[in-house]
């Protein structure tokens, strides 16, 4: 390799030289297929690199984080998405790890993964489709999306990713997002790398759901001051005086400096108590070392309830998940409705996905150990807000093309 590029083994050797002994090296890391390793670049580089290639993050863009899609009135052009919640998500876990020595590009990969299974319409899409199918995770269906569904490569299903990654999106733990499998190195508590992701999307949704709360007008800076939340006071003071743009801006990033500077200050504590000296510390502790002190805690929850109240559960945001919930229903139930032998429901189904539904109701699962219900379910959870509106359109609407 020519002395102006940097191999494999180089970059490994600068990352093993620049981390903490309890941060996950890339050098070694394993894939669930063998395949030729890369050469000018880690092992976790080229696993957030497939994942941003894939069509399941694309379609992250038309995926409802809080607003649905054409309810933010004239500025839902510039509040969140699920894609750059995941944007967010990842800036903020690559600054935390650099800050504690750890695996960026681990963590990147475990953050840009972690929402690729999410329905359409948010958590409220995400509940109508486990009602129906009470197996349905969206954690676990970013497993499936980037081990089995993604067709990319024709040595391996999915995107091959590494056990570290994989073990990294199956713990991710959130108040909305629970873990409910350890397939993968099982025994073992979740690396830093994934711990510091999980924290990473709290930071970044406690900050842009307040942030496009205010953007869209569905609750004003009134409501915080008069509901008197510690935290807003705190990131709010000395900023009534700026122009509106910058003080919406100053509020989201003193709020994330706030929160980050306290996991990081918590972290380093914990890691000192438990007496952290290497990997295998981590993997066997009994306890959560990446996280808010019991202070920021409570602080940060205080927050959370008022955005649950008077935000996520106002007649504006449900106006549109609830119709999004119907819609979910609505396609499930007409695609697995058996009312005519000719006409079946599941006869309208793109043809891989009526092949595969075929051969569960026959066999009574897929190649993939799906019955024929969670197959509906998936393809529903692949779709965008768009996809299933338009399908809905044209199935239901009188006139529609």
């Amino acid at each position: 390799m020519s002395t102006y590029l940097r191999s494999r083994e180089q970059l490994e050797a600068q990352e093993h030289a620049a981390l903490a002994p309890y941060a996950v090296p890339s050098a070694h890391a394993q894939r669930e297929y063998p395949e030729a390793e890369p050469q000018a670049r880690t092992h976790f580089q080229r696993d957030w690199h497939r994942i941003t290639h894939s069509r399941a993050f694309r379609k992250l863009e038309y995926k409802t984080q809080v607003v649905v899609f054409g309810e933010g009135g004239e500025m839902g052009d510039v509040i969140r998405n699920r894609l750059t919640h995941t944007l967010e998500v990842s800036q903020v876990a690559t600054s935390l790890c650099r800050a504690l020595g750890l695996n960026e590009d681990l963590a990147s990969a475990i953050a840009l993964a972690h929402d690729l299974g999410h329905t359409p319409f948010g958590h409220s899409g995400e509940e109508a489709l486990r009602e129906l199918v009470k197996s349905f995770n969206h954690n676990d269906h970013s497993l499936k999306i980037v081990r089995q569904l993604e067709q990319r490569y024709p040595e391996f299903p999915g995107l091959n990713l590494t056990i570290h990654t994989l073990a990294g999106i199956e713990k991710h733990d959130t108040p909305f997002d629970k873990t409910h499998t350890n397939h993968f190195q099982p025994g073992l508590g979740p690396s830093l790398e994934a711990q510091v992701a999980s924290v990473a999307d709290e930071i970044a949704y406690h900050s842009h759901d307040v942030e496009d709360s205010l953007v869209t007008g569905y609750l004003s800076e009134a409501d915080y001051r008069a509901a008197r939340i510690e935290l807003w006071d705190e990131v709010d003071e000395g900023l009534a005086s700026q122009p509106q743009p910058i003080r919406l801006a100053q509020l989201t990033r003193r709020l994330i400096d706030a929160l980050a500077r306290d996991v990081l200050a918590e972290t380093a504590r914990r890691l000192e108590q438990a007496r952290v000296a290497s990997l295998e510390d981590v993997y066997g502790a009994q306890a959560v070392l990446v996280g808010f002190s019991v202070d920021m805690a409570r602080r940060k929850g205080e927050l959370r309830n008022f955005l649950f109240d008077r935000f996520y559960k106002s007649h504006r945001v449900l106006r549109g998940t609830v119709k999004g919930q119907m819609i979910i229903k609505r396609l499930f139930a007409h695609f697995t409705d058996e009312f005519d032998r000719h006409t079946a429901g599941w006869m309208l189904l793109p043809l891989d996905v009526r092949d595969n539904y075929r051969e569960a109701s026959l066999k009574g699962h897929d190649a993939l150990g799906r019955d024929p219900l969670r197959i509906v379910a998936d393809f529903i959870a692949g779709m965008t807000d768009r996809e299933a509106y338009s399908l809905y359109v044209k199935l239901f609407e009188v006139g529609a093309a």
